[in-house]
């Protein structure tokens, strides 16, 4: 039936029914599947610690790894306070094929906050692929230095986002509840820092799950804001209940302030 029905209807119209067929699974909301173009330009939602001593950023010129040679761009940081308010934006310029970038305090209020990575050149791609149905996915990471820059810090790569450079937000909550469990075993000699950021247009309701005690607590994140649930003296499984279709926080590992040497930065 799929092949029938690809075959005989315009191209558009199967992708729409694709979509209501996928309602309940799929990550992006109607109307960012179906109306953009290559000036649409999305980011995934990555986090600033304020306690770290330095944050790297490592952004990638896609212009330039397409054509093989370097291309100026300038890469946008646009930054978002625990409350989801605009703080700041900042802007580097590079033709590399890929730029480590010392990224400036933007003197947010909170712990953790969240900021958004997209890229402005002269040279478009609309007019390098020729392609009209296509849009920029900006990815990237984060090295994370807790006190000794000289250190190799924690790298990792930025939460579930997209979102534009305009503040618009693709990801959409789904009316059924999703519970995610890590494949992770929390440690009672550790601490822990769960943070979550939510790059929809909703406030997002966060259920945590301790699994051994069954003891339960609420966050309310409200849209592009940033809130974190502490963890300590716990060993065992955490689990995560919102209407995400995967809601898992970045896990800052014994967070800074921490001279013991074993802080580390991953996804749940």
């Amino acid at each position: 039936m799929k092949s029938f029905l690809k075959k005989y209807l315009p191209k558009r119209t199967f992708s729409l029914l694709s979509y209501f067929y996928r309602w309940n699974h799929n990550l992006y909301n109607f109307n960012s599947n179906f109306n953009y173009n290559l000036s649409t330009n999305f980011s995934d939602f990555f986090i600033w610690s304020n306690d770290c001593s330095q944050i790297e950023f490592v952004a990638e010129n896609v212009r330039a790894l397409i054509f093989g040679k370097e291309i100026e761009v300038a890469h946008n940081f646009r930054f978002f306070d625990e409350e989801g308010d605009f703080i700041t934006n900042q802007k580097y310029i590079s033709s590399n094929f890929f730029e480590k970038i010392i990224l400036q305090n933007p003197k947010g209020i909170g712990k953790y906050f969240s900021f958004i990575h997209f890229v402005e050149s002269e040279t478009s791609l609309e007019n390098i692929l020729k392609f009209h149905e296509i849009c920029e996915q900006n990815r990237g990471y984060t090295i994370y230095y807790p006190q000794d820059i000289n250190s190799v810090g924690a790298t990792v790569h930025g939460n579930f986002g997209g979102l534009s450079k305009y503040n618009n937000k693709r990801a959409k909550m789904h009316l059924r509840k999703h519970i995610y469990t890590p494949i992770y075993k929390f440690q009672n000699y550790d601490k822990y820092d769960l943070v979550f950021n939510n790059p929809t247009k909703s406030d997002l309701k966060v259920k945590i799950i301790i699994n051994e005690s069954n003891e339960t607590h609420h966050l309310n994140v409200p849209s592009l804001g940033t809130k974190f649930f502490k963890i300590e003296d716990y060993c065992g499984s955490i689990s995560f209940e919102s209407s995400l279709p995967v809601c898992r926080p970045l896990v800052f590992k014994n967070p800074p302030p921490n001279s013991f040497g074993n802080f580390d930065v991953f996804h749940s």
